[in-house]
């Protein structure tokens, strides 16, 4: 495309994003913003804060929130049980090692 603006593009996440990712999709020019989750601890679009609202923004994409909400919440609590089960079993591995 040779810019880093996309002005044209529509962004689909599970989780609503964070201050860090609501900065780059306003530097990258992003036209839509499509999640399905809301993020009660860190979400900045519409839970925690809305940085699209702010005075000084100079772009606001459209949002669209909770598209299959339920589902992307399911989803992600899945992905974070695997992956904290599989941590404690390398630990466990590691430990039975040493021993």
């Amino acid at each position: 495309m040779g810019n880093y603006r996309l002005p044209e593009a529509e962004l689909y996440i599970t989780l609503e994003p964070c201050m860090m990712c609501a900065g780059a999709i306003i530097h990258a020019r992003i036209a839509r913003v499509i999640y399905g989750a809301s993020e009660p601890k860190a979400g900045a679009l519409e839970s925690r804060l809305n940085c699209f609202s702010l005075e000084h923004v100079n772009h606001r994409p459209v949002i669209t929130a909770g598209v299959l909400a339920e589902e992307c919440g399911q989803q992600l609590s899945e992905f974070f049980k695997a992956r904290r089960a599989a941590k404690k079993r390398e630990l466990l591995e590691a430990r039975s090692k040493v021993s």
